[in-house]
């Protein structure tokens, strides 16, 4: 294929597999979106948003069908595919199939975390694939449309190392490129709008592939932050907005200062964000005062020796403190917060378990709080430390990891990334020892909500306490 004008570039992010998301626009394809349309024609389509979450066989076939009929009504010379995490490679698969299929001489790229843990399997005599980037996308697909004009599609797929972009390579998101998506799918208003406002983390967290990128915390500056928070809000007045970023402020200088001028912004919405209870003190927490915010914490576990293990502190017993006292002062401000739990992880025990319900105990004493615990079982993802010494965890913890390319299969990839048992003391049933112990302390748990924690619970975390009379007391006031 040889063409004279500029390449034109779909930008895919095809959807998971029995999974239920936020179905919210997903920012860090539109980033890539974004920067790739200030130097070609570029569109972008969200097939989460457009076609759904199949989950079942029949649906799957469905959606098959639909990825065809959608690609069929565009025209681009490159398709670009965003496997964000493994859960999207059947997906991404079959849309690069479809591609394939109907148009025999375009550019199909494809990148995400899991192309960048896992590049071979997009690799192979059968692949549909021309390109696999590893890394950040922006300046590795730019040189790829560049040069596909002249050179065409390569003889066998190409594994490429993507480069992280500077802050002062950065751009503003491209609204224009999902105005008219956000507007058909939302015909009642825009729920959640995510931004970033940096990239990279520094952290090394065991369970977590964002070590498989640059982990140089790297903000945009505190301007062109504040200005992006405003457009969004002037342009969608969305119920909330979300900043996307892996941990929110890791620099103080910078968060304080952006702190500081989005209190003397004012927005009307709900703000989220993630960060470590080590990361805000006092005088943060009084500017997020006067805003409606929710912050989430990863506490993961209240166990040190499990604290440890996950690499998440190499002061466990004083990162359990600190959440302990800056989850103190946000509820003395009444500002809504989460502690994230994971549970099973491997080397997980029973006694480690009974620790984590130990610490959360030790906060239920005080009625009134706005800390909300939210809880998920490990999930294993290829490319996390964990997976780089899965012989560690089965010689030391008699950890077993059931399905290890639980991705390849056709089966519902929630379910079968959970495929975990995480030591010898927990087998058979006792691998949901967990979810009773839970159980067991849900309605203190409950009880000691404020109301606005309370509902807010019931919205993201716990639909089956919109059951109970207090969330419709509150949704009614």
């Amino acid at each position: 294929m040889s063409i004279s004008r500029k390449p034109s570039i779909l930008v895919v992010y095809p959807s998971y597999f029995y999974y239920v998301d936020r179905d919210e626009i997903k920012s860090s394809q539109l980033l890539l979106a974004s920067y790739l349309s200030e130097y070609f024609p570029v569109e972008y389509a969200d097939f989460e948003l457009s076609i759904g979450h199949p989950s079942s066989a029949l649906q799957i076939r469905r959606y098959k069908r639909r990825v065809r009929q959608i690609l069929a009504e565009h025209r681009f010379d490159i398709l670009a595919i965003s496997c964000w995490t493994s859960l999207s490679f059947q997906a991404s698969l079959i849309t690069a199939e479809a591609a394939r299929e109907l148009y025999p001489d375009c550019l199909i790229v494809i990148g995400g975390y899991h192309s960048t843990a896992r590049p071979g399997d997009f690799c192979g005599e059968d692949s549909p694939f021309d390109y696999v980037i590893r890394g950040e996308g922006e300046t590795a697909l730019k040189a790829i449309a560049e040069g596909f004009p002249g050179s065409g599609r390569p003889a066998e797929t190409k594994i490429v190392e993507g480069v992280s972009l500077a802050p002062g390579d950065y751009v503003d998101v491209n609204w224009d490129l999902v105005d008219d998506i956000l507007r058909s799918e939302s015909p009642a208003g825009v729920r959640t709008l995510c931004i970033y406002l940096s990239r990279g983390c520094p952290f090394s967290c065991s369970f977590c592939m964002e070590s498989l990128k640059d982990q140089k915390w790297r903000p945009y500056p505190v301007d062109r932050a504040i200005d992006m928070v405003r457009q969004v809000i002037e342009r969608y007045h969305p119920r909330a907005v979300a900043f996307g970023d892996a941990s929110f402020g890791v620099q103080s200088r910078w968060r304080k200062e952006f702190l500081r001028r989005l209190a003397e912004l004012k927005p009307d919405c709900w703000l989220l964000m993630e960060t470590r209870p080590e990361l805000l003190d006092a005088e943060d927490i009084e500017l997020l005062a006067g805003l409606k915010t929710e912050i989430q914490f990863g506490v993961e576990s209240g166990s040190p020796e499990m604290l440890r293990l996950m690499n998440k502190t190499r002061q466990p017993e004083k990162f359990l403190a600190d959440f302990q006292l800056t989850s103190r002062i946000l509820s003395e401000h009444n500002i809504v917060h989460g502690g994230n739990l994971i549970f099973n992880h491997p080397g997980e025990t029973e006694r480690t378990l009974k620790e984590t319900f130990a610490y959360i105990e030790s906060g239920l004493t005080e009625r009134q709080s706005s800390l909300m615990w939210a809880y998920s079982a490990y999930a294993h993802y290829p490319g996390n430390a964990i997976d780089s010494n899965r012989a560690f965890y089965e010689e030391k913890f008699g950890t077993e990891f059931r399905k290890i390319e639980w991705w390849l299969e056709e089966d519902n990839p929630i379910k079968a990334s959970r495929q975990v048992i995480p030591s010898r003391d927990l087998r058979g049933e006792r691998t949901m020892l967990w979810w009773h112990m839970l159980k067991e302390r849900e309605g203190k748990i409950k009880n000691s909500l404020t109301p606005r924690a309370f509902f807010l619970a019931a919205e993201s975390y716990f639909p089956e306490w919109r059951e109970d009379p207090r969330y419709k007391e509150y949704e009614e006031n």
